[in-house]
């Protein structure tokens, strides 16, 4: 009883083996399928099912597609010298000046005062449909436009900044406090002087010696803005 269970789990044997052999195709063919951003299908044609692999040991190569992937184009972030924002800073402290354009009826409403990495911001805010120009420049001495009377400002330099194009009285006119204090940066105070003959008048004491300054316009509403560089840069 012994040996013919031997011979008969023998016979079983053999047709497993057979078997296994036979589904060598079925691995080989996932080899030749292109992926899905390839374009061109592989010269080579797929062996069927019925077709047994004459060397089972042999691994199935992979086709390598005939057409690259496109490379995406990175990107470019813009760098300091391709900027879209402010103008850069002049190289000197000389007076900054600009004509106003479109109607004199821009009404000073608020005035206000920040500070930015290496430059404090000043920014006169208006309403009205023209563009205002500016005179922006270092003096010796604070003194209010029209009566002459003198200013006292904290800080070692004075920076004085006129808007034109303006207008007073109106509605709506800046009715805020007239000294705004500013700690930590260039700006150590702002005082604002009013209207006088279409020009706006701030005066600005500045921690520091003069340093070049950059002023521009903004739409939306209209503003002026102006920036004192650190005087430490």
């Amino acid at each position: 009883m012994r040996r013919a269970t031997t011979a008969l789990l023998g016979a079983v044997t053999v047709p497993l083996l057979l078997g296994a052999c036979g589904t060598g195709s079925d691995d080989t063919s996932d080899a030749g399928t292109a992926s899905a951003s390839t374009t061109q299908q592989p010269a080579t044609q797929n062996p069927t099912a019925d077709s047994p692999t004459s060397d089972p040991t042999t691994e199935p190569t992979t086709p390598s597609p005939t057409t690259e992937a496109p490379t995406p184009t990175p990107t470019t972030s813009p760098t300091e010298d391709e900027t879209d924002g402010d103008p850069a800073f002049p190289t000197d402290t000389s007076t900054q000046f600009a004509e106003s354009s479109g109607e004199w009826d821009l009404v000073l409403t608020d005035v206000r005062v920040g500070g930015h990495e290496g430059f404090d911001r000043i920014v006169l805010e208006f309403t009205g449909t023209g563009v205002p120009g500016w005179s922006v420049g270092w003096v010796d001495r604070a003194r209010l436009d029209g009566s002459g009377e003198a200013v006292d400002l904290d800080g070692d330099a004075t920076l004085d900044v006129y808007a034109s194009g303006t207008t007073w009285p109106a509605d709506g006119y800046y009715d805020g406090p007239q000294r705004l204090e500013h700690d930590g940066g260039e700006v150590d105070d702002v005082y604002v002087g009013g209207t006088f003959e279409g020009y706006t008048q701030v005066l600005a004491g500045i921690d520091g010696p003069p340093s070049p300054v950059r002023v521009f316009a903004l739409p939306d509403p209209p503003r002026l803005v102006v920036d004192v560089s650190d005087s430490t840069d």
